[in-house]
């Protein structure tokens, strides 16, 4: 396993209205943290961000958790069954 340092956003977002934010002015409340990533997790979000014009992969992680937030149906899905392709 590899340690990749992604960038992710503050939960500040929680507490901002929309009409807080201007065009192309999105508010940045960043912090870098170390996530332990199998390679070809990597390559994976890698492959993400070239076909979806995403600017990193610190975006496209972002993008997911953002829509883990978003999108209550959808975090049964993500998170209740354990997928692991590494373990015994």
């Amino acid at each position: 396993m590899a340690r990749y340092n992604v960038i992710m956003a503050h939960p500040m977002y929680d507490r901002m209205s929309l009409s807080s934010f201007k065009e192309d002015d999105m508010p940045s409340d960043k912090a870098t943290y170390s996530i332990v990533l199998e390679k070809d997790m990597m390559w994976f979000l890698e492959q993400m961000t070239t076909k979806y014009d995403i600017s990193d992969v610190s975006k496209a992680v972002r993008c997911l958790v953002n829509y883990a937030r978003d999108v209550e149906t959808a975090r049964d899905d993500i998170f209740a069954e354990i997928r692991c392709k590494y373990c015994d």
